[in-house]
């Protein structure tokens, strides 16, 4: 258990560091605020459509290869998944709104080398703004669930 919930912290950190979490839409990653996506991953996520990509990395000496999928639409929300590929049991997945992908969408569009700060029960976190806002989603127990929380 303490293996799974280290790789997990390990995903996330990563996953923080390298701004993987910065979505956009084709256009905006196109432009000079570039994502760490690829232009089709981010044009079928903000569309919702069925879509993989592996991002192999080293962390601290370990090869980690974070797993984005996006399964589609589902009772109205968009699903999207992410996962170690070396630990796949530790995949967490969110449920977005339309409004939400909206508001990715927006964020997205932010400057990405300027940091935000967002502050939860007095933990304070300083990233870039798409890392800040799946943060938000990631705590706020509704959106995306952890292995553990299904």
């Amino acid at each position: 258990m303490l293996q799974k919930v280290l790789i997990i912290a390990i995903l996330f950190l990563a996953i923080c560091m390298l701004s993987v979490f910065c979505i956009a839409s084709a256009e905006v990653a196109q432009s000079s605020n570039k994502s760490q996506y690829s232009a089709k991953f981010i044009s079928n996520l903000v569309k919702c459509k069925k879509y993989k990509e592996e991002i192999p990395m080293e962390f601290f000496g370990m090869p980690v290869t974070p797993t984005l999928v996006v399964d589609g639409w589902q009772n109205g929300k968009c699903v999207y998944s992410n996962f170690p590929k070396e630990s796949p049991e530790s995949k967490y997945t969110c449920y977005f709104t339309k409004a939400q992908l909206k508001e990715i969408l927006e964020t997205s569009k932010k400057d990405q080398s300027q940091e935000e700060t967002y502050e939860e029960n007095g933990i304070r976190y300083t990233a870039d703004p798409m890392s800040i806002l799946f943060t938000k989603y990631l705590n706020d127990g509704v959106t995306c669930k952890m292995p553990e929380d299904k």
